[in-house]
């Protein structure tokens, strides 16, 4: 997932689903934000180009930073913990934690407007945050559903939901459980979208 905000672009779990082109193409500063290190969101040879060719700041938690230490500047690396956060020009990322096997983070960008994205949590409560345009994973593991997800858009109150990390089958079905409180989109892949929060 790539989101233009503001002069940022910001790169999440991108796996190894970006080619030399797509990189080439992200403008201004390039921040990339890993939930965790599991290879269906992280990738090292991906961690590297967006260094190499965009000096990309990577962001993650401690094992996504351990797996680049070796070959990321450290002032391009950042370990993000739950309830901690950083501010890039009018951009705040904080991390929040997620349920998972493994260490992970959502993050929460705000600048005015505010996103949430999710990964592939289980479900967490959110009821404390507001998001206008929150990614929820809507199934793809056994913490991720439909359900879950709906519960998250409503405690959000988000005005966009785009499911993420599912099936269509499963993105169908959060949009029939959001039906009639908010909109959701389901995006197609490699298609440019733009939204106005």
């Amino acid at each position: 997932m790539v989101l233009t905000v503001q002069d940022c672009t910001l790169v999440f779990d991108p796996a190894d689903h970006l080619s030399d082109d797509d990189i080439v193409k992200l403008r201004g500063t390039v921040i990339t934000l890993f939930t965790h290190h599991l290879d269906d969101h992280f990738h090292e040879r991906t961690v590297m180009k967006l260094v190499e060719m965009k000096s990309s700041l990577i962001v993650g938690t401690g094992e996504v930073c351990r797996a680049v230490a070796s070959f990321v500047p450290s002032i391009k690396l950042m370990e993000l913990k739950p309830r901690r956060g950083f501010r890039v020009g009018e951009l705040k990322i904080y991390a929040l934690e997620g349920k998972h096997e493994v260490p992970t983070n959502l993050y929460y960008v705000t600048w005015g407007p505010s996103v949430l994205f999710a990964g592939d949590t289980g479900y967490v409560p959110l009821q404390k945050l507001k998001a206008n345009l929150a990614f929820l994973p809507a199934g793809g593991s056994s913490f991720s559903t439909p359900e879950s997800a709906s519960m998250m858009a409503t405690e959000v109150g988000a005005q966009l939901v785009v499911p993420v990390h599912c099936s269509l089958e499963e993105a169908k079905r959060l949009a029939e459980l959001l039906a009639g409180k908010t909109t959701v989109v389901i995006l197609r892949p490699r298609e440019v979208y733009e939204a106005t929060l």
